[in-house]
């Protein structure tokens, strides 16, 4: 009964010892492409959620939003509130803005667009809109007439209810804010470019030029934006910020996301019915390269029936043969995966409108889909392998 048992292994070990070298290297690297396809396919679509997330932690809410608490209009106190807020574990940076009820208004043309009075050095360890300057430069503190604009904002606005070109916003252009039915000019110190609808139709001054235009709104915030030490920890945060007595209302960035639920539900709907296809695909070449290895060797399976051994261990043979064939062929996919193009794309993303992408790989999702080709291996060698040993062994022998 032993010896039964490892006439599989036997005959799969002189198999690998006698088949052409370079057959056996094709096969292996087919299996590896199917693979490498299934799990690039899936890493491209998380990379576009990851991005869309990482957008709205960096270029618009942080990681937690605080609000006015319910009742209140505004966040009164805005520069103790930050400090208070800032001596909680897990609190990396916070800082206060003021989103302005004005318009703004250029040669003409008027946009109702996001104007919002911040401190330029808070607001860099919040956000990362001071990075993304693709003319000019950042607001500085103390700054009482100038302001920044999102690329959005900078190609249109709107006049008389439709879409018209602002006809190009430079730096140095002035800017009017239309406010409590009075004008102030501003000038243009930079243009930022973010590639996040959600921060490219908003427009920033510092908190001194809001002192200087509207007195009354000092030491006041509509909200303020936090970072936390760790992405994921959001809710402990949020739970140590309502025991030190912060007193406000508090959204995490998941909970802004969901304005963009319907586009990520999109996104995942797609990457869905693309790995089922790609599944698909996987399994067919699987099983084509398994049933034409194994029709080659219709003599060899009819003569191993005729000197006695058993059909089990003829289809265990092919059984294990598909194993070996699929793990080798997802660990030299992962090896061309991970030591090559998820490099290459972590390098050099791809650059899109809604911002750039890199491969977002989950170890869960990874394993997942390793065990999947596998298991899709071994079924595609055993369903041909069946097949073969069903015809009598004469037919086998003669290859008919």
């Amino acid at each position: 009964m032993k010896s039964n048992r490892r006439i599989p292994f036997f005959l799969i070990i002189r198999h690998l010892r006698h088949t052409n070298k370079w057959t056996l290297a094709l096969i292996i690297f087919l299996l590896a492409i199917a693979f490498i396809n299934l799990i690039f396919i899936n890493s491209l679509f998380n990379g576009v959620i990851e991005s869309n997330n990482n957008q709205i932690i960096a270029f618009r809410t942080g990681n937690i939003t605080m609000t006015p608490a319910t009742g209140k209009d505004f966040i009164d106190g805005s520069r103790k509130a930050v400090q208070q807020i800032v001596a909680v574990d897990g609190v990396k940076s916070a800082a206060a803005e003021f989103d302005v009820p004005g318009s703004l208004e250029f040669k003409g043309a008027k946009g109702d667009y996001s104007v919002t009075a911040i401190n330029p050095d808070a607001e860099k360890t919040v956000t990362d809109v001071s990075k993304k300057m693709v003319q000019g430069s950042y607001l500085k503190p103390g700054d009482t007439t100038g302001i920044v604009v999102g690329a959005d904002v900078a190609a249109s606005a709107t006049k008389n209810g439709r879409e018209v070109s602002f006809t190009g916003v430079r730096v140095g252009d002035t800017l009017t804010l239309l406010l409590g039915g009075q004008k102030h000019n501003l000038i243009v110190r930079g243009i930022f470019k973010t590639k996040s609808n959600q921060a490219d139709d908003r427009t920033f001054i510092t908190g001194a030029a809001l002192d200087r235009i509207a007195p009354e709104t000092a030491d006041r915030a509509s909200d303020i934006v936090i970072r936390t030490d760790k992405t994921g920890d959001e809710k402990e945060v949020i739970a140590r910020l309502k025991r030190a007595g912060v007193s406000g209302t508090f959204f995490t960035w998941e909970q802004a996301a969901q304005s963009l639920a319907t586009v990520t539900d999109s996104f995942t709907t797609i990457n869905a019915l693309l790995t089922v296809v790609g599944f698909f695909i996987a399994a067919v070449t699987i099983f084509i390269i398994i049933y034409v290895d194994i029709t080659h060797r219709r003599q060899e399976i009819g003569i191993l029936r005729a000197v006695g051994v058993k059909s089990e261990l003829v289809i265990s043979t092919y059984v294990l043969q598909a194993t070996i064939y699929s793990f080798a062929g997802v660990a030299l996919g992962t090896a061309l995966y991970f030591g090559i193009i998820y490099p290459y794309f972590r390098a050099y993303p791809f650059r899109i409108p809604i911002g750039d992408v890199s491969l977002s790989v989950s170890p869960g999702d990874f394993v997942f889909r390793s065990l999947t080709v596998v298991a899709v291996a071994i079924i595609s060698g055993l369903i041909p392998a069946i097949i073969s040993t069903r015809s009598s062994i004469l037919d086998s022998i003669l290859g008919r």
